[in-house]
């Protein structure tokens, strides 16, 4: 049975990863520096060229490498402009980041390295938030929103949603050790599912914690092989601590009432708002669908299409956009249904993967949570949310060495 061992290329390229990871929160033109090294380093290794040629027979990249040729098919019949089709195409680079990860974190050491990354980051950008909370402090962030300390309110929601998640996963896991490593992970559960609560106005943020919490608590139930009473009572009473603070909370309270208003009354609204814009979106794109049910318009064809749907309409209903804020719809009406059938078996892959506890559970949970938030956004393909996804999923949910597939003869 063959086994890669570990080399300064292999150790470095996973580094590189990991600082992506961190710098996708806070500077693209970093990410993208790290994605060009990581690239380099890679192309330069016959070690890494050939995990990456092994990773390739793992479902989660044959389903990611065939939406690939999907948007690279739809690029010939698109009716839009030659600079947008190829925008959109190179945009969705992104999701070829999942082979790297994948080839790369084949070992749980390397898995928990990262996790601890994450929440240490996301923990010190935390407590950092507090702060510009506190003392009305703005932060160099595009939001410039008192208490926003990473690229945006949404991104920070969800990032913090997914390192409180995998926080509370390790600190209820058998392995975790000693009482002392519990209670730490459980007070940067508390710092991160709080400041969700009160400081970031996120709806994503809200779902990714909710859908997560639910994910902890059946993995307790009914996928961990060693289930205790204590770790089932622990994992129940998260989420209920996470409920009852979203739901005694002003500011979650206020900003879930205010889109369940928006969307309720769409059609009186005279200026556009966050959730009433969308279900126009959503109608109009549902129409594009079905002119082209098939393969759709083609790739980044859908801001040209969408133009041509409200043509002669004015005021809210004859607003542009280049996203109707909803992944699957987005891509039914560039890629048809044939095209959305692929997206799916992509995402349906990842339950293929043989993956050790607790990253199958941390992988899948993310993988959920983002599906949900993309009914109303598009966090499979926007640079930070969709940069993430990737190459969590590859890192978390990457076969396991010890039981390596063959090497091709």
């Amino acid at each position: 049975m063959h086994k890669f061992t570990s080399s300064r290329s292999l150790n470095g390229a996973r580094w590189l990863v990991i600082a992506m990871l961190v710098a996708l929160l806070f500077s693209p033109p970093v990410t993208n520096l790290a994605q060009l090294l990581l690239v380099i380093v890679v192309l330069a290794s016959s070690e890494l060229r050939g995990r990456v040629l092994l990773a390739c027979r793992q479902p989660l990249v044959i389903g990611a490498l065939a939406f690939y040729a999907v948007l690279s098919v739809g690029v010939i019949y698109s009716i839009a402009s030659p600079s947008e089709v190829l925008g959109m195409w190179s945009g969705w680079r992104k999701l070829l980041l999942l082979p790297l990860a994948i080839a790369l974190f084949d070992e749980p050491r390397w898995k928990l390295r990262l996790v601890h990354v994450l929440i240490g980051v996301s923990v010190a950008s935390a407590l950092a938030s507090y702060f510009g909370w506190l003392t009305h402090t703005a932060f160099p962030v595009p939001s410039q929103q008192f208490g926003i300390v990473i690229r945006n309110h949404a991104t920070q929601g969800m990032i913090f949603g997914v390192a409180a998640f995998a926080a509370a996963t390790l600190g209820l896991r058998p392995a975790a050790g000693s009482m002392a490593e519990r209670l730490f992970f459980g007070v940067c559960t508390l710092l991160l599912v709080v400041n969700i609560a009160l400081v970031t106005p996120g709806r994503s943020g809200y779902v990714v914690l909710l859908t997560c919490s639910l994910v902890l608590v059946a993995g307790s139930l009914f996928v961990n092989r060693t289930v205790t009473l204590k770790s089932v009572l622990l994992a129940v009473t998260t989420f209920g601590l996470i409920i009852t603070l979203l739901a005694v909370s002003p500011l979650s309270r206020q900003r879930i009432t205010q889109g369940l208003d928006e969307a309720e009354t769409y059609h009186q609204a005279h200026t556009v708002t966050s959730m009433g814009i969308r279900m126009f979106f959503w109608k109009n794109t549902v129409t594009m669908i079905n002119e082209r049910p098939l393969f759709g318009y083609g790739t980044g064809a859908f801001q040209e299409a969408y133009r041509l749907q409200i043509d002669g309409k004015d005021g809210v209903a004859g607003t542009l956009t280049g996203d109707p804020h909803n992944q699957f719809l987005k891509i039914a009406a560039e890629h048809g249904l044939a095209g959305l059938a692929i997206f799916l078996a992509f995402l349906a892959s990842a339950l293929a993967q043989r993956a050790s506890a607790p990253y199958r559970m941390l992988g899948l949970g993310v993988l959920f949570a983002w599906c949900i938030t993309s009914l109303a956004n598009s966090h499979f393909s926007t640079f930070s949310e969709g940069t993430f996804i990737y190459l969590w999923l590859g890192a978390m949910l990457a076969n396991d060495n010890d039981a390596p597939l063959k090497r091709p003869s």
